[in-house]
């Protein structure tokens, strides 16, 4: 992790609470937010570092009122400004706004709400050197490679489509040297129809998914052709690491959901400045 961004970062006397979505079908998946508050945890940064979730325990409101730092920072642990990190969550712990001043039976709280993490400005960059890192390691001729940015959407909201295709824009600004496009989980056009998008011997598949449970483990490679189930499959997920499927004369590259990787860490620090500098 750079050092300007956990050199300028002084919260000593402050707690963090890495909130997300969780499941209350598939609880736990890799857990990849407890695996940032680990990462975050061993930095000594911060008197208290936890990760708790709306639909799964421990619930985020239960952590919050045990956390006794006077100053707690709450990061969305989601991909995008949509109806739970702007109305969900913030109703669930009684959030005013982006600073809410309370009174706690441990005495006076501040706590800081921050944008979500798949809205970090830096977040196309790592998506981008992700994907240009397989490409080198993996040998792939960019010029017959298609990639796939896949979003979860919804047919309640717009922002999760409208934010994947700004970030499909952004990965297309970092010289790729192939064309990207969007597909979606719940809603058109389908992942599960990416045949239909391309032509391209080579497809990589990007899943834009914060949480790493059932849909980048399980849906969402089944949607495309792999076997979820393989335990080599599920190993090379697990280790952050790609995976790859030769089918019908196509080559498709399966790599892990962008909020397992450990740059994450990285990106929930930076949200922590940003409403630091922006509250000071």
């Amino acid at each position: 992790m750079p050092d300007d961004t956990t050199t300028v970062l002084d919260y000593a006397h402050a707690g963090l609470l890495i909130a997300a979505h969780g499941s209350s079908s598939t609880p736990g998946g890799r857990t990849s937010s407890r695996k940032h508050a680990n990462t975050i945890r061993k930095l000594n940064l911060f008197a208290d570092v936890r990760a708790a979730f709306l639909t799964e325990k421990p619930f985020i409101k239960d952590v919050l009122d045990d956390m006794t730092a006077r100053e707690v920072y709450v990061v969305p642990n989601l991909a995008c400004a949509g109806f739970i990190s702007t109305t969900k969550l913030p109703g669930t712990l009684n959030l005013t706004g982006t600073v809410t001043e309370r009174v706690t039976p441990h005495g006076h709280q501040r706590v800081f709400l921050t944008v979500p993490v798949g809205t970090a400005p830096s977040l196309p960059k790592i998506m981008a050197n992700r994907i240009l890192t397989a490409m080198e390691t993996m040998a792939v001729d960019p010029n017959e490679t298609a990639i796939i940015l896949i979003g979860h959407g919804s047919q309640k909201s717009r922002e999760s489509f409208e934010h994947t295709n700004r970030i499909a824009e952004d990965l297309a600004r970092q010289n790729l040297g192939a064309p990207i496009m969007t597909a979606f989980l719940e809603e058109g056009p389908f992942i599960r129809n990416w045949q239909n998008m391309t032509n391209a011997k080579t497809v990589i598949f990007v899943p834009f998914l914060i949480s790493d449970g059932y849909h980048g483990s399980d849906e969402i490679p089944r949607d495309i052709g792999f076997d979820a189930k393989d335990p080599a499959f599920q190993d090379r997920l697990s280790n952050v690491q790609p995976n790859e499927l030769h089918e019908d004369g196509r080559r498709l590259i399966y790599l892990p959901p962008i909020g397992d990787v450990p740059e994450m860490a990285e990106l929930i620090l930076s949200c922590i400045h940003a409403v630091r500098t922006q509250t000071a």
